[in-house]
C-alpha cells in the first residue's frame, strides 16, 4: 500500500471514530435519567446534560417532612442526579473513545 493509500484510510479511519463520538455525544445530551429522593419522597428526572425536567413528589410521604427537610431532599437528589447524568454522558463518549487514534 502506498503513502497516499495509507493516508485515505486513515483518514477514513479517523472520520469514523469522530462520526461515533459525536454520536456518544448527542445521545448522551438526550438521554433521562431518573432519580429516587430519599425517604421516598419520589423522584427527579434530569436530561443527558444534568437539566432538571421533572420533579414528582409522593403526597404521604411529603406530609412526613418538614419545609427545610423536604428541600435539602429535593436538592440532594437533583444535584445527584446531575452528576450521574454528567458521569453516563462522559461515559458513553469514552467508550466511544476507546479505540483511540494510530
Amino acid at each position: 500500500m502506498n503513502t497516499h493509500d495509507r493516508l485515505y484510510h486513515l483518514a477514513k479511519e479517523i472520520d469514523t471514530k469522530v462520526t461515533a463520538i459525536e454520536q456518544a455525544a448527542s445521545s448522551g445530551r438526550a438521554a433521562t435519567l431518573t432519580w429516587n429522593i430519599s425517604a421516598g419522597l419520589g423522584t427527579v428526572t434530569v436530561d443527558g446534560m444534568g437539566s432538571l425536567r421533572s420533579v414528582n413528589l409522593n403526597p404521604d410521604a411529603v406530609e412526613t417532612q418538614t419545609e427545610a427537610s423536604l428541600a435539602r431532599h429535593i436538592l440532594r437528589a437533583i444535584n445527584d442526579a446531575e452528576r450521574a447524568a454528567r458521569t453516563k454522558r462522559d461515559a458513553m463518549v469514552e467508550e466511544a473513545e476507546k479505540g483511540g487514534f494510530r
